[in-house]
């Protein structure tokens, strides 16, 4: 990697932490982090939804419904609604850099 490509790398590292995104979702993150049995649960959820999202082809509208309702009561918490939502922010920024950073390199992945 050039020494320009690696600084603007750093750079737009620094940029994410300082956004506005990121100091919401590393708020509620250190919350989170105060009650490790919540926390717990939380990841839990994080990685059934994860493995739910992986599966997709093979589930449905009431495999989703399922989840939800398995975890009503602690999607119900303040805390962990802010969170994930929080971090859902973060996620979707990211994206949108990764897409713009992508869009005009041309790797032809067609074979994929």
């Amino acid at each position: 990697m050039t020494d320009i490509v690696r600084a603007k790398a750093e750079e737009l590292k620094y940029a994410i932490l300082n956004s506005e995104e990121y100091k919401n979702f590393d708020g509620y993150r250190i919350k989170l982090n105060e009650n490790p049995e919540l926390k717990a649960k939380v990841n839990a959820f994080r990685a059934g939804n994860v493995h739910l999202q992986m599966q997709k082809a093979n589930y449905g509208n009431a495999d989703v419904q399922g989840f939800a309702n398995e975890h009503n009561e602690l999607l119900s918490n303040t805390l962990v609604r802010d969170f994930l939502n929080a971090e859902l922010i973060l996620c979707k920024m990211i994206r949108k850099v990764d897409s713009i950073i992508l869009s005009d390199i041309e790797l032809e992945l067609d074979f994929l």
